[in-house]
C-alpha cells in the first residue's frame, strides 16, 4: 500500500494504527502463543473505526485477525504481512440494570480486570480462570471457569452481543433480535464478525472458597478414581479441576494437584462439600481459602523461549478404564501436562441444541498440554507426537475450541457435531458468506447449490 492511502486511513478513524516502526509495535505484535510479524495493528475506539479497518484490510488485500486478549493456542490474534484489529480500548464494565444484574463489558476486556469490577457490586460471571484472557474470545468458545458446574458456561449468563459485519453494519444480537446469530455466537467462535461488547447476566457473588489440594503423584490412580467418583455427586456450588503435571527437571519436581472453587460464603456447606476432596489419598500440601472470586484467576505466562501445543477432547463417562489409561500415561517425567476439568451440573441441564457449544454431557473435559521451541515447525513435522494422548484419546470426544493449539479444518471439524458444524456453516453463510473472518477457528460457509 502507498503512504497516501495509508495516510487517509490512520487520518479515518479514532483509534491508533501501529506500524513496524512504531515503539510499541514489538510488544503488541506478539501474543502469548504465538510470535507476529503483521503489517499493522490497528487499536479501534469505535464502531465505526471496525468497519474501516475491515474495509482496508479487504481493499488492500490484507490478512484480518481480531485480537481480544491473545490468549488463544492458536496464535489466530496475530498474523504475518497483514491486518490486526485491536480491541483492548472496548474495555469497559457497565452495570446496565442492577436488579436484574444485567452487565455490559467489551469484548477487549481482560477476565481479570472485568471480575475485579464485578465484584465491586458483589457480581460474578462464570469465565476463564487466567485473568490475562480476554472477554471476547473465551465467550465465543464457550468458556468454561470456575462457577461452571454452578452457573454454567459463560455463554449461558449471556443475554445478548453487539457485532460488526464484514460489510460494516452493526447489529444488536440476542434470542429476539437475529436469533440464529445469537445461537451461533454462543460457541461458534469469531467466524461471523468482530463482537465489540456482551449483555450478561451476572451471578450474586460476594466471595468463594477456593484454593489447590496437593498429592502424591504416587497415589494417582487412587486419587483419580476417588475424585471421579466424588464429581458426579458433589453439590453444583463445587468445581474443580484435577491436573497431573509431569515436573521439569529436578527444580521443578512432579506433582498431582486439585484445583477446586466452592461458589458462595456458606463456610459450612463449603467445609462439607471440599472435605472429601481432602480425602483422596496423601495430602502433601493444602492451601484453601476464603477469597473474591476474582482472585481464583490466576496470572499465566509460558515460559520463555517456547510455546505451548496441545490436544483437548471431552468424555462423557470418566469410567476405571479411562482413569487407569491416564494413570499409565500421564505424570511421568517427559509426558504432556493433563488437565480433567469435571462438568455436570449446569452445564448438563441445557439442551445441547441451544448453543453451538454441543458437549453437554460430558462428564470431563480433558486438556494436554505440551511445550516446544519458539519457532519450530509445527507438529508432526518436527518429530512431535503426544503418545500418552493417542492413549486416551479413544475414550473421547469432540474437542474444545478455546484449547486448540491447531487451527486446521480437520480440528475445527472435530470440534462440533456434524449437526452442529451444518448448522453453523449455514449462519456463516448468511452473515459472511466471502469468509472475511477466516483467520478463526474457521467455520466455512455452507456452499450454495442450484
Amino acid at each position: 500500500m502507498d503512504k497516501q492511502t495509508l495516510a487517509a486511513f490512520t487520518n479515518r478513524i479514532a483509534g491508533e494504527v501501529i506500524l513496524p516502526d512504531d515503539p510499541a509495535y514489538d510488544a503488541l505484535s506478539n501474543i502469548f502463543n504465538q510470535r507476529g510479524k503483521p503489517a499493522m495493528i490497528v487499536q479501534v475506539k469505535s464502531n465505526e473505526d471496525i468497519a474501516a479497518a475491515v474495509q482496508f484490510s479487504l481493499e488492500n488485500q490484507l490478512k484480518l485477525a481480531v485480537r481480544s486478549g491473545g490468549h488463544g493456542l492458536s496464535g489466530l490474534a496475530t498474523n504475518e504481512g497483514g491486518l490486526v484489529i485491536d480491541l483492548s480500548h472496548l474495555n469497559s464494565v457497565e452495570v446496565l440494570d442492577s436488579a436484574r444484574h444485567l452487565v455490559r463489558i467489551g469484548a477487549g476486556a481482560k477476565w481479570g480486570d472485568a471480575a475485579k469490577a464485578l465484584a465491586e457490586h458483589n457480581l460474578a460471571i462464570s469465565s476463564g480462570d487466567t485473568t490475562s484472557v480476554g472477554v471476547g474470545g473465551l465467550t465465543l468458545g464457550g468458556g468454561i471457569g470456575w462457577l461452571v458446574r454452578k452457573y454454567g458456561l459463560t455463554i449461558d449468563s449471556l443475554e445478548a452481543a453487539e457485532l460488526i459485519t464484514a460489510n460494516g453494519d452493526t447489529l444488536h444480537v440476542s434470542a429476539e433480535e437475529h436469533p440464529d446469530l445469537f445461537w451461533a455466537l454462543r460457541g461458534g467462535g469469531g467466524n461471523f464478525g468482530v463482537v465489540t461488547s456482551f449483555d450478561f447476566r451476572a451471578q450474586p457473588v460476594k466471595s468463594i472458597v477456593g484454593g489447590t489440594i496437593t498429592y502424591d503423584l504416587n497415589e494417582r490412580e487412587t486419587v483419580l478414581s476417588r475424585w471421579a467418583q466424588y464429581m458426579r455427586t458433589a453439590p453444583d456450588e463445587l468445581s474443580s479441576t484435577l491436573i497431573l503435571f509431569p515436573g521439569f527437571g529436578p527444580q521443578v519436581p512432579a506433582q498431582l494437584f486439585v484445583f477446586l472453587c466452592f461458589s458462595g460464603d456458606d463456610e459450612a456447606a463449603a467445609n462439607e462439600a471440599i472435605q472429601p476432596l481432602l480425602e483422596l489419598g496423601t495430602v502433601k500440601n493444602q492451601e484453601i481459602k476464603t477469597k473474591p472470586y476474582s482472585q481464583m484467576l490466576e496470572d499465566a505466562n509460558s515460559p520463555p523461549g517456547v510455546r505451548m501445543v496441545s490436544e483437548t477432547a471431552f468424555i462423557k463417562t470418566l469410567s476405571e478404564d479411562a482413569l487407569a489409561t491416564i494413570a499409565a500415561n500421564f505424570g511421568q517425567p517427559g509426558t504432556p501436562i493433563l488437565q480433567i476439568r469435571s462438568l455436570g451440573g449446569a452445564v448438563a441441564r441445557v439442551n445441547p441444541e441451544e448453543t453451538a457449544f454441543a458437549h453437554r454431557d460430558a462428564e470431563a473435559l480433558f486438556w494436554s498440554v505440551a511445550f516446544v521451541p519458539v519457532g519450530s515447525t509445527p507438529e508432526p513435522a518436527n518429530g512431535i507426537k503426544q503418545e500418552a494422548w493417542e492413549m486416551l484419546k479413544p475414550f473421547t470426544t469432540g474437542a474444545y475450541v478455546n484449547f486448540l493449539s491447531d487451527a486446521g479444518e480437520p480440528s475445527v471439524e472435530a470440534a462440533y457435531p456434524s449437526a452442529t458444524y451444518a448448522r453453523l456453516a449455514k449462519v456463516k453463510a448468511m452473515y459472511d458468506p466471502n469468509n472475511v473472518f477466516n483467520q478463526t477457528h474457521n467455520i466455512k460457509p455452507e456452499v450454495q447449490t442450484a
